[in-house]
């Protein structure tokens, strides 16, 4: 693929990892281009790279096996039986994607998220501005899909981006009261019975850091592909640290 200008990467400062104490996390980033910004990402996301707002990234560290970009082989994955059970205790529930496009009800849904389940992190003083921001800064083809129980409440939701083969799941947030249903499984769980009707290869999870338990729930969809060393490898690696 031939860009019309020379796509240009930059590293940022070091800052404090956060998901272990005493590591530091450097970003590569580049902007989406005014040109083919589709095929842009298509060729990026492949190589590890994440979407935020209009620009790429991919975290850096010392060592390059420490954050590991992973991506479900949709084709392939056959639901487990306590996945199945997910499954079957959310199917009352009702689907819908919108062009990505934020709304108060979705907020006062993440606020609450975020609130009791990363009030340490660094979306835990996010405004309404910048979670439409975050919502419907975008160049491509990008969604959110709602998830509403039988009264019509919105009790999870799934922004997404749609890439050539896959779909990366951005970032997905859901009722804390409804904890017992398993709702950030079956979004997974959604999103790749989702890709195989539309016959798509991958689903893109995003990063995974073997220390991270935050993280250790996307290694239970499989098979699962991780990039490393610039090609994807079956997961497990058994050299990953």
């Amino acid at each position: 693929m031939t860009f019309t200008k020379p796509q240009l990467f930059f590293t940022t400062p070091p800052s404090p990892c956060p998901y272990k104490e005493g590591e530091e996390e450097r970003k590569l980033v580049t902007e989406f281009s005014n040109h083919e910004p589709i095929q842009q990402y298509d060729l990026l996301i492949k190589s590890g790279f994440r979407r935020s707002h209009n620009y790429l990234y991919r975290p850096l560290y010392n060592n390059s096996d420490y954050c590991l970009s992973v991506r479900v082989r949709t084709n392939d994955f056959n639901m487990t039986k306590s996945q199945r059970r997910v499954w079957n205790k959310n199917q009352t529930l009702q689907a819908k994607a919108f062009r990505a496009k934020a709304t108060e009800e979705q907020f006062e849904l993440f606020r609450s998220y975020v609130e009791q389940r990363h009030g340490d992190g660094d979306m835990s003083d996010m405004s309404w501005a910048d979670y439409k921001e975050m919502i419907e800064t975008s160049p491509i083809d990008t969604e959110i899909i709602e998830f509403r129980a039988p009264d019509n409440r919105l009790i999870s939701a799934c922004l997404i981006d749609w890439v050539h083969g896959g779909v990366s799941a951005v970032y997905s947030f859901f009722d804390i009261e409804y904890s017992n249903k398993g709702l950030g499984s079956y979004m997974i769980l959604w999103l790749i019975t989702e890709s195989q009707r539309r016959k798509l290869r991958y689903l893109y999870l995003g990063y995974w850091i073997k220390e991270s338990q935050k993280m250790s729930y996307k290694s239970k969809f499989t098979p699962l592909e991780a990039f490393q060393g610039g090609i994807w490898s079956e997961f497990p690696l058994s050299n990953a640290s």
